[in-house]
């Protein structure tokens, strides 16, 4: 699987840390996704166990799900308490603003503020486009919340044309951030499918259905579309030598499945 550092993220649920502990062991790194219905504050409570657990947490703050700032600096102090070091800032699906923060990088501001610079902080990129966001427009986004940024992380997606492609597209505009490269650990289907549209990854499965009748759909679009459970090594293959710098695990909480594979080698 290569040499690349690996990030796992984790949606926050019941037993998960028992299964951590089984599967993926400290000191592994380890992201926790803030879905709107939880808001940041189970992200946050996740990722300070998990760092007392002495694992690399970074948890998902979404700034549409923050009310205001005394809240935003509950969590930084939290996660500077527990020695965390990274969090990573989404806007966030939420359909309408909790507060003051209706984009991210006004969260970011605040958070370089609130924590004297100590968090670093790490941004969404998004290798197919976004579907309410002109190309233009995301990479003037971009541009400016890297000034305050540390590192960014691709939205899933399964095309490896695409996605080794993509660190290229982004210094070309400008965009001089370390990317990690979000992909799919080895998930069952059924589980991928059902679970992708609720953590907002459900814009590359689009991309699935829209490639997988093409003359050009690869052997990753079909063993995907065919099999019980995806298989990232042809994908990961793939992004030798484009200049990522870490990837970034989607396990959909199927932990068992990736500590069987080899992606686990260099989580930490």
């Amino acid at each position: 699987m290569g040499d690349l550092p690996v990030r796992v993220e984790v949606v926050p649920g019941e037993g998960l840390m028992e299964r951590l502990r089984a599967h993926l062991p400290a000191p592994a790194a380890v992201t926790v996704t803030c879905l709107p219905h939880h808001g940041p504050r189970k992200a946050v409570e996740l990722a300070v166990e998990l760092a007392h657990a002495g694992y690399t947490a970074i948890p998902h703050l979404a700034a549409r799900s923050v009310a205001d700032r005394a809240e935003l600096a509950g969590y930084t102090g939290r996660c500077l308490d527990a020695g965390i070091t990274d969090v990573f800032v989404i806007g966030g699906d939420a359909a309408a603003a909790a507060g003051r923060y209706a984009w991210s990088g006004a969260l970011m501001a605040d958070i370089a503020d609130l924590s004297e610079g100590v968090l670093r902080m790490g941004i969404a990129v998004y290798p197919e486009g976004h579907p309410a966001t002109a190309d233009g427009e995301l990479t003037r986004t971009l541009l400016a919340k890297q000034e305050l940024a540390s590192w960014c992380v691709t939205q899933l997606c399964f095309s490896p044309e695409v996605l080794a492609a993509y660190p290229s597209r982004l210094r070309a505009d400008g965009v001089a951030l370390p990317v990690w490269a979000g992909i799919p650990g080895p998930v069952r289907m059924g589980r991928l499918i059902r679970l992708a549209g609720s953590i907002g990854v459900g814009q590359s499965l689009g991309f699935l259905k829209r490639s997988a009748g093409s003359a050009r759909a690869g052997s990753v679009v079909r063993q995907l579309l065919s099999s019980a459970s995806y298989d990232p090594a042809p994908l990961v293959m793939a992004l030798d030598g484009a200049g990522y710098a870490g990837l970034h695990v989607y396990t959909f909480n199927d932990l068992a499945e990736l500590a069987a594979s080899d992606l686990t080698r260099s989580a930490g």
